[in-house]
């Protein structure tokens, strides 16, 4: 069981640990290091961990703001409003 797989808390990841496990899934799996038995795990392992990235990415776009200065007030925008 590699150290990705002991990880699995997803709640508890951040989006650079689930990085890091997900890059070291396909090092193991491009590498032919993982036995064959194991690699359809692994495959669910990477997946979660993309999920989790993706999950991660959005959350930090939902959290940005555009601050723009207006008049000496400050006014702050959903990163949508943005893009």
């Amino acid at each position: 069981m590699g150290n990705f797989e002991k990880q699995l808390n997803e709640k508890e990841l951040s989006f650079e640990q689930a990085l890091s496990n997900l890059e070291e899934i396909i090092r193991q799996m491009e590498s032919g290091e993982a036995p064959l038995e194991s690699l359809v795990t692994h495959y669910q392992t990477g997946v979660k961990m993309l999920k989790l990235c993706r999950e991660r990415i959005d959350s930090a776009e939902m959290k940005i703001k555009e601050v723009n200065e207006a008049n000496g007030a400050l006014i702050e925008k959903d990163f949508e409003e943005t893009v």
